[in-house]
């Protein structure tokens, strides 16, 4: 393999990668669905084409094969009259043999009108058939898309919140939770000891001072009024 197969391999697989990436499931299914659904107005509309020539030449037929009735008619009226003798038989049979050829004319174009109808009305046979399908690729593709595009925007909710989970640390949080619950602790352990050993440095008659209550400052201003009250009497 020569380097420049190589390079072009390596070019089309990074291609190939890239229209990958850009491809978005849920944009591609509506973009199928549009491209289905306008060539099913296309269809409809050259099939509506399609008929009205049908038609036109159906009415054509319709048209000349009157007129080779209405010739063959007119010739037999002819040959009648040269038998009865109420026409001369040369001149007669001119005329005879001109409104015969026009009979003739007026069956050929009939028919040609019929085979273009023909044609035509097959066609549209045809044509009924694969819109039926494409009516059927879309109701089909109609579904599909609404699958596509509910799977596709689950997938996309489901891989940002695994993608944001991933980059949470749970067990360090949790740790570190673990270690403030700790610290918490720690600190009313300590509380709990500074105030035993402010307890414990008390002198007997602070303890019992503590005890009665005495030595506070509602106690102190009460003896000074019960002196007070003394003196006076």
């Amino acid at each position: 393999m020569s380097i420049f197969d190589r390079l072009f391999r390596i070019g089309k697989a990074e291609a190939n990668a890239a229209v990958d990436k850009l491809e978005d499931p849920a944009k591609m299914a509506d973009q199928i669905l549009r491209e289905l659904r306008e060539n099913y107005q296309q269809a409809i509309q050259g099939e509506a084409e399609i008929k009205a020539l049908a038609l036109q030449h159906r009415a054509s037929e319709l048209q000349y094969r009157n007129s080779a009735d209405d010739w063959e008619k007119k010739t037999n009226e002819l040959l009648d009259r040269i038998e009865t003798k109420q026409l001369d038989e040369v001149k007669g049979n001119e005329l005879a043999a001109k409104a015969a050829e026009a009979h003739q004319k007026a069956a050929i174009e009939a028919d040609q009108f019929a085979k273009m109808a023909e044609k035509e009305e097959s066609a549209v046979a045809v044509m009924d058939l694969k819109i039926k399908q494409i009516k059927d690729q879309i109701t089909d593709t109609e579904n599909r898309a609404k699958l596509i595009q509910s799977r596709a925007k689950t997938a996309e909710v489901s891989e940002k919140i695994n993608k944001t989970l991933s980059n949470v640390d749970t067990d360090g949080l949790m740790a570190t939770l673990n270690r403030m619950d700790e610290k918490a602790s720690a600190q009313e352990f300590r509380a709990a000891a500074y105030a035993q050993i402010e307890d414990s440095t008390l002198s007997t008659e602070q303890e019992i001072n503590k005890a009665l209550g005495v030595g506070s400052s509602s106690n102190a201003l009460e003896a000074i009024k019960a002196k007070r009250t003394k003196l006076l009497n």
